[in-house]
């Protein structure tokens, strides 16, 4: 396979010959006959459709093409044989580090799967390299057979005060990424509570944004659809992925607010949120978008992308031409790119998919740009990796930790009261209950038989004398840990601190400084032994290595984690939003335990509740 490098054309310099070829004085580069046409413009299945392109833009959709449209040697016709013709995907809201693979990686593992654009908001490692990040990823899609459509991070750390990233995000290098041309629209902003009360730095990104007219995308993740929800939209942001519920769908609906339905690794909420659609049929969806936020590598090989997504969709009810619409003309149109992708129509890009099966989204050819991209799921070009600097690969600066930086002093030999953060599995929001607990010699510990697990977050970016030491604690409960078992992950959204939860001080210990001496990643202790680890070198949030390979490190942790007494899937994925603080109710960051409730501000609380 040859190394491809995608040039692609820009409209206004090829109007001319695609509207020559239309009209049958120039010959098409392609030719795509007898397919049945998924039309998402009128929801509808053409037969026998010819679709004929030119410089990487279509620009003929009819019958009985044979006549019309001129051909020469150069021609390339493909036969679709009954076999239907589909937009390629589009993914408006995608996070490529928790694939834990790079952009290079991750587009070679989902052009098969059939999406050609990506919104990718790359705040997770801009939170440990700031706006270097974002060139980073720019950088790294150049030459890509892919629509990359980078999403700038607003919320470096995501809310100020309450955390401490490797770097931070202001209005003016929000502008400076937008006059670069790095991003191409605004990423989540996650500081919602900022948002409606009027935080003078969050609304200046948003000046930012809006000065540079780009789209907006949020991140709205309260229950509260009146005045919070208003306030939000209001500001100009245009869509949100934090949708649980089908009530949550219908009433952003309602505001002319778009819902993009998540269906990550972790985060299922799709069959819960379309029933916002498949209980009040007859509804208009084009309010409605199919994303995955986050999706590791290991979901992507063995299930799919958007494609799995989709799936899931139409296995929930929704008919395949309008689960389609979903991941297609609806996010065009959220974006604002409705006359350039989402559809196969004259003047769009030749993004088209060939499948055999629509119910199953079995995809037989991937074209980008009218290049066959990939072949019955394996890629047709290869692309050569990128070169990353060191600044991007060096990001651990924590030294080696030991038991004793794990204890949790009482401050008392008497039984006191404490929160604890309690994991959802699948669901991104916690719950903080009460607990008692009696401490022993001095200090609270773990205890599994309770399924309370300790939690640490500690500082790892470049050294500040003001964050010496930094860390903070507490308690989660829903791992079902056993005992003398820990979890320790570079992977801790937003500010990717290093995440510490077991049961044992030596444990986590020892997790702790596997990943600190892997320069990043995940490492899984069981019964006190090293289980499995993920080296994640770049930015110590991805691996360097293909998506395959990363994939069977990642199922190599999920099994540890069960070892360890976990059952559910994906859980590293719940665990690494123990530090977003952005999210319902209690979360922990590297300053302490942080209260989100309703739309009330953020708060610092105490581990332990002084008695009555």
């Amino acid at each position: 396979m040859t190394i491809y490098n995608h040039k692609p054309k820009k409209l206004a310099d090829v109007t001319r010959d695609l509207a020559a070829v239309a009209m049958g004085s120039l010959p098409a580069d392609l030719i795509i006959r007898n397919g049945n046409l998924v039309n998402v413009n009128i929801g509808c299945i053409q037969k026998n459709i010819d679709v004929a392109v030119k410089h990487g833009f279509i620009v003929y959709v009819g019958q009985e093409s044979e006549g019309k449209i001129k051909t020469d040697d150069h021609t390339k016709i493909v036969d679709a044989n009954g076999r239907y013709l589909v937009p390629g995907f589009i993914d408006s809201h995608v996070h490529i580090e928790s694939s834990m693979t790079d952009p290079r990686h991750f587009i070679k593992g989902i052009l098969p799967r059939g999406t050609t654009t990506i919104c990718p908001d790359n705040h997770e490692i801009t939170n440990v390299l700031g706006l270097k990040a974002v060139e980073l990823f720019h950088q790294a899609a150049q030459g890509l057979p892919i629509k990359f459509l980078l999403a700038m991070p607003v919320c470096v750390p995501a809310v100020a005060g309450f955390e401490n990233a490797g770097a931070e995000i202001n209005a003016a290098d929000v502008s400076k990424a937008y006059q670069n041309g790095w991003a191409q629209l605004q990423g989540e902003q996650m500081n919602f509570v900022g948002v409606i009360h009027g935080d003078e730095h969050v609304h200046s990104i948003i000046k930012a944004s809006h000065d540079a007219g780009m789209i907006l995308t949020g991140h709205y993740s309260s229950l509260e659809l009146d005045q919070g929800l208003n306030a939000f939209a209001a500001t100009g942001i245009n869509c949100c992925h934090e949708v649980t519920t089908a009530d949550s769908v219908l009433r952003r609906a309602e505001l002319g607010f778009y819902s993009q339905l998540r269906y990550g690794s972790a985060w299922l909420d799709l069959p819960n949120t379309i029933k916002a659609y498949t209980n009040n049929p007859g509804i208009d969806s084009r309010f409605l978008t199919i994303c995955t936020d986050d999706v590791n590598a290991s979901t992507i090989v063995e299930e799919g992308q958007m494609d799995r997504a989709i799936r899931t969709a139409i296995r929930n009810g929704v008919p395949p031409i309008t689960a389609i619409q979903m991941a297609t003309l609806n996010p065009a149109q959220l974006l604002e790119k409705a006359r350039w992708i989402g559809s196969i129509a004259p003047g769009r890009a030749a993004d088209i998919l060939i499948v055999s099966n629509l119910t199953e989204l079995v995809i037989d050819e991937v074209y980008s740009d009218g290049v066959l991209v990939a072949k019955n799921g394996i890629l047709s070009v290869d692309f050569e990796p990128y070169s990353y600097p060191e600044i991007a690969t060096k990001t651990m600066y924590l030294d080696p930790l030991s038991p004793e930086d794990f204890k949790i002093p009482a401050g008392t030999e008497n039984p006191v009261k404490i929160r604890a953060i309690e994991i959802i599995p699948g669901m991104v929001h916690t719950i903080e209950k009460m607990k008692r607990m009696r401490p022993v010699n001095g200090n609270l510990i773990a205890d599994s038989s309770r399924d309370l697990a300790k939690a640490f977050v500690f500082y790892r970016h470049q050294p500040k004398e003001t964050l010496k030491g930094s860390r903070g604690y507490g308690f989660v409960a829903g791992t079902k840990f056993n005992s003398n078992c820990a979890y320790a992950s570079t992977v801790s959204h937003d500010c990717h601190n290093l995440l510490v939860v077991g049961t044992s001080d030596e444990a986590m210990a020892l997790a702790a400084n596997e990943v600190i001496q892997a320069g990043g990643g995940i490492a899984v202790v069981v019964n006190g032994i090293l289980d499995a680890i993920i080296e994640l070198p770049f930015a110590g949030l991805m691996s360097l290595e293909p998506m395959e390979v990363v994939a069977k490190k990642i199922n190599a942790v999920e099994l540890a984690l069960k070892k360890a007494g976990c059952p559910y899937p994906s859980i590293e994925m719940t665990l690494s939003l123990l530090g977003l603080i952005v999210i319902e109710e209690l979360h922990l960051s590297n300053q302490g335990l942080v209260e989100l409730k309703s739309n009330a501000p953020l708060k610092f609380v105490d581990l332990i509740i002084p008695e009555e």
